[in-house]
């Protein structure tokens, strides 16, 4: 059997029923998800607040100008994590508003929007963040050093906080945090949206290449290379959620592409990219980046101790 034809016959894809193919409650889902999720994110956001407010002592001034972009972040681990935490809140709590309502209105378990196997696979997120640190992380290094804008930026990890206890709880919480972020997006984007399509169709190129430029678009970056860059890991993570039964690797794989650039390569910023020239170097480096994906969904589907050791089969 090839590769595509596994991709196919995906376990994640293997519960749905022709129920999952009425229109009426996929139309449903979006109107009702919607509202469900921003409520969410207005409540979890608010419950962030207070917490940096009260608990952590930052004025409201200063979160205030955070939210309004107005403080660099570069130097300051609270106000860091301050950020981290409402955009993980946020981000987390709208996936999990929505994803449930989509589940209400499709009479299944949440968890199948997540996995294919009786339970989470934790293994299975640490492979996917150990093969991405050593898999994909040189790509971004090498991508960084080509950019003029940024081969000069010194790693955000040596320049966050000028002592070690500073810089360790700046790296553990832009780690937990991320992670949740991450799996925020992976359930909406990978989980429950190849489930929607998986309903229609079991084509791997259409459920990929449409769950991909929708993670993309959701972005709203105005600039052509970083949706390029931003669609080719798309792609990349829909194949080890079809390959590998579940979201759990794809959640790792996310998640170290952010730690990787938040601790070492960018400093936080709530300022959007501003729009510049075309990088012709992106036309090499997405290709490679979704090969690296690839290659790492297939270590892991393929290689028998890992196989073994994450729990890969037992979806």
């Amino acid at each position: 059997m090839t590769v595509l034809a596994k991709l196919q016959r995906s376990p994640f894809l293997d519960d749905l029923t022709p129920d999952d193919r009425r229109v009426s409650r996929v139309l449903l889902t979006l109107p009702l998800g919607v509202v469900a999720a921003l409520l969410t994110a207005v409540i979890a956001g608010l419950l962030v607040f207070l917490v940096f407010l009260f608990g952590a002592g930052l004025g409201e001034a200063r979160l205030m100008d955070a939210l309004r972009g107005r403080v660099p972040l570069g130097g300051d681990v609270m106000m860091v994590m301050f950020v981290l935490a409402l955009l993980a809140a946020t981000n987390g709590g709208m996936a999990a508003a929505f994803t449930a309502v989509a589940a209400r209105l499709h009479h299944r378990r949440l968890r199948s929007y997540v996995t294919a196997a009786p339970r989470f696979r934790w293994r299975l997120t640490l492979l996917g963040l150990a093969l991405f640190a050593a898999g994909i992380g040189p790509l971004l290094l090498l991508s960084v050093a080509l950019d003029p804008k940024t081969a000069t930026i010194t790693a955000p990890i040596l320049t966050i906080s000028p002592s070690l206890e500073g810089r360790a709880a700046y790296a553990v919480g832009a780690v937990v945090l991320l992670l949740l972020a991450a799996a925020a997006e992976e359930l909406v984007f990978r989980g429950w949206m190849l489930k929607v399509l998986g309903a229609y169709t079991r084509s791997p190129w259409v459920l990929m290449t449409v769950s991909a430029a929708a993670f993309s678009a959701v972005h709203f970056d105005p600039n052509l290379d970083a949706n390029l860059i931003r669609a080719a890991m798309g792609v990349g993570l829909a194949w080890s959620v079809l390959r590998l039964g579940g979201i759990e690797f794809a959640i790792g794989a996310h998640a170290a592409n952010n730690i990787l650039i938040l601790l070492f390569l960018q400093p936080m910023s709530l300022k959007p990219e501003p729009p510049h020239a075309f990088p012709l170097e992106v036309l090499i480096l997405a290709p490679l980046i979704l090969a690296g994906y690839v290659a790492m969904a297939e270590i892991a589907a393929r290689w028998t101790p890992l196989r073994r050791w994450s729990q890969v089969a037992v979806a």
